[in-house]
């Protein structure tokens, strides 16, 4: 395969020397791994117009990995790549520009990778018209490109969908344009959190615990205190402190409470100055 792959890239087929690069950057086909041959095998590809070689040089431009960091680089390759249609480039091209707060031209090129079907692109087109960022606040919007990305499992897409105050964006207080429903929440949470989100685990278990489903609550907990995410270590300590869908054992409270304590809980501070504690 590589004596093939070779010939192609003697013959100058820009796709297969785009191919050659990402082999040598993963160390597949036999070649020892080496990024900064890879770079130098992509800048001929870029040469030849090969759209995927610009976007993988400008994100090792980007990222500093094998050739200088270069920001300005990045972005340039990604322009490149994404005025000939690539939705990776796209999306992210408008990622640089947002850090730039060119919100404007981000949320055009966000449009372009979602029009597209690309789901990051689909995520941030959301967020633009949910923070109102290059574009008007336009929750409808937003939830439309939310529930694309949810559709096709992307768990940002369906955490920010289950947050009951999703509709609040960070800069605004709109109060409108998406109904309450904790049922929606609930299950979009655990769609989430099997899919292993600490966030959702714990927001799930929140609302279990608030219809008096403690055992449910209980094993979501455990699921996103053993990924170390801290409210869920205060939570199930709590548990184990009042026997809420458990049974009651202070040692391991004590041990929950201690290691969110030591991360700043306030909660589990207060939790562990209880007179519960004070006795064992």
């Amino acid at each position: 395969m590589l004596a093939r792959l070779r010939r192609h890239v003697e013959n100058e087929v820009p796709e297969a020397i785009s191919f050659l690069g990402g082999a040598y950057r993963e160390g597949r086909l036999g070649l020892v791994k080496s990024e900064k041959k890879a770079a130098k095998i992509w800048k001929r590809a870029v040469e030849l117009g090969d759209v995927d070689a610009m976007v993988f040089i400008g994100e090792m431009h980007e990222e500093g990995s094998g050739v200088k960091l270069d920001k300005k680089k990045a972005m340039k390759l990604y322009r490149a790549a994404a005025d000939r249609g690539s939705a990776v480039a796209q999306t992210n091209l408008a990622i640089l520009l947002c850090h730039e707060k060119k919100f404007e031209e981000a949320f055009r090129y966000f449009a372009l990778a979602a029009d597209r079907g690309y789901t990051p692109g689909e995520i941030n087109l959301g967020i633009c018209y949910r923070n109102g960022q290059g574009t008007e606040v336009d929750l409808g919007k937003a939830r439309y490109w939310f529930e694309r990305g949810a559709a096709k499992g992307h768990e940002k897409a369906i955490e920010i969908l289950a947050r009951p105050d999703w509709t609040i964006p960070r800069l605004y207080v709109t109060g409108s344009g998406v109904k309450l429903d904790k049922k929606k929440a609930m299950q979009l949470f655990r769609t989430a959190a099997d899919l292993g989100s600490a966030v959702a685990q714990t927001n799930l278990g929140v609302l279990l615990y608030s219809e008096k489903r403690f055992e449910e609550a209980f094993r979501y907990y455990a699921l996103a205190a053993n990924q170390g995410f801290t409210p869920s270590e205060n939570n199930l300590g709590i548990c184990y402190m009042d026997g809420a869908g458990t049974e009651v054992d202070l040692g391991k409270a004590r041990y929950w409470l201690e290691r969110a304590a030591a991360k700043g809980e306030e909660q589990s501070i207060e939790a562990l100055a209880s007179d519960k504690f004070r006795a064992t």
